[in-house]
């Protein structure tokens, strides 16, 4: 059970490939909970069924495995209700769940009347059940600090808050295994839930060929010259990604360096913002923005750009597809040096410390963009680490044993949970 394309989340893109991956040696029923699915993106031979059925075909007709891909955004908000009945394999691609399973309770119609009107005390009554649901799971999985965090998000906002207390423990317990993408997050859940089988599966990237001719192309068409260094970023472009950063570092290298143009590759949810921050940099004529592509358009805008920076701040401690598929198309990459990063070797991506940061992204930046060979020698090493351990059949190994491990694995066993959990 997944988002599906053309659902705009990474998450849907990495279901479609792990399902064209298992589907010749495996029956399965796909389930979504979107009004539309893109069924060229899906192997052919999988029906393609609403969530809402889900339960009822799993009674009637136990299967072997129920696999939950869960991301921290709205797209999943269908799964939650479902996670306990299914009592399956949950993929967990987020540590940090915490801000989309706020929203489910906090911006029902109830709450947002009561935060309209909060002296109202019918409205405050009418919030209740939503309110107190919300309470009971944070105060479950964090007994000690649960109620003051619950009063604290109640009355403020702050980034880093949810990202401190990523409230995937429920989701992990009702579940027979967990799947993860990072040791870091192997560490991590066993850490709260030591009995769970945690099971480490690469996230699939595999290079796209890229016709002759179709990169130098594009780049006339962006409106770039052949000498221009083209910096990209790639995905999402939410406040997260860093992208007022990168803009900054572009803006003091074109003091030192013309030619550098970025290029800005994804969807934008604040397009106002966004737009504001290049004007104030003066480096508007530099950038280029493309909002979301297609998925198949997305190599050729890779190998466009000479080098590419991937930052993520506050982080979820996801693996990012995006940051594989760059990698995977051979890109010089800048990544910051953090902890769920470590699975990638020595000399695939420039790191970049956590004192000093933006020095160091632009010390970076200039490093790489006046030395080419180092440039074209990190590309292949970053190609390689994903062929090899990203590649189909690596990909397709690790999923074959964690199915084949899953059904000898018995339910969870019952646990104090929140009313509404136990009666799942």
């Amino acid at each position: 059970m997944s988002p599906l394309p053309p659902s705009p989340t990474g998450i849907a893109d990495h279901s479609a490939d792990v399902l064209s991956l298992l589907a010749p040696r495996h029956a399965i029923d796909v389930f979504h909970g979107q009004e539309e699915v893109d069924g060229s993106r899906l192997p052919a031979g999988c029906p393609v069924l609403p969530a809402t059925e889900l339960l009822e075909r799993h009674r009637a007709r136990p299967y072997d495995v129920v696999v939950q891909q869960l991301g921290n955004a709205p797209a999943h908000a269908f799964q939650w209700p479902l996670l306990r009945g299914s009592a399956g394999l949950l993929v967990l691609h987020d540590l940090a769940l915490f801000h989309s399973r706020a929203a489910m309770f906090l911006d029902s119609e109830p709450v947002r009347a009561w935060r309209r009107d909060p002296s109202s005390a019918a409205a405050r009554e009418a919030a209740r059940p939503s309110l107190d649901a919300w309470r009971a799971e944070i105060l479950y999985s964090y007994p000690e600090a649960g109620a003051r965090l619950f009063e604290v998000h109640l009355g403020t906002i702050g980034e880093l808050l949810p990202y401190e207390y990523p409230l995937f423990r429920i989701p992990v317990e009702v579940s027979r295994a967990v799947v993860v993408h990072n040791g870091f997050m192997a560490r991590a859940v066993e850490s709260v839930v030591p009995e769970v089988e945690v099971e480490v599966v690469p996230l699939p990237a595999e290079r796209a060929e890229v016709a002759p001719g179709k990169v130098d192309a594009l780049r006339q068409r962006l409106g770039f010259r052949p000498d221009d260094l083209v910096v990209g970023v790639f995905g999402l472009l939410t406040a997260e990604k860093r992208v007022d950063a990168i803009a900054r570092v572009v803006a003091r290298a074109s003091q030192r360096l013309e030619s550098i143009r970025l290029l800005l590759v994804g969807p934008v949810p604040r397009p106002a913002p966004l737009a504001s921050q290049l004007d104030g940099l003066g480096i508007r004529d530099r950038c280029t923005v493309t909002g979301r592509v297609p998925l198949e358009d997305l190599p050729v805008h890779m190998e466009a750009s000479d080098l590419v920076v991937h930052l993520r701040h506050p982080r979820g401690r996801e693996s990012s597809a995006a940051l594989l598929r760059v990698l995977a198309q051979g890109r010089p990459t800048i990544v910051s040096d953090l902890e769920h990063l470590a699975d990638l070797p020595a000399g695939t991506v420039r790191r970049i410390g956590l004192g000093d940061e933006e020095d160091a992204r632009l010390q970076a930046l200039l490093d790489l963009a006046g030395d080419p060979p180092a440039r074209a020698r990190l590309g292949r090493a970053a190609a390689e680490h994903a062929r090899s351990v990203h590649g189909p059949d690596r990909v397709r190994g690790a999923w074959e044993r964690v199915l084949a491990r899953v059904p000898s694995l018995p339910h969870p066993p019952e646990r104090p949970w929140p009313a509404h959990w136990a009666r799942g």
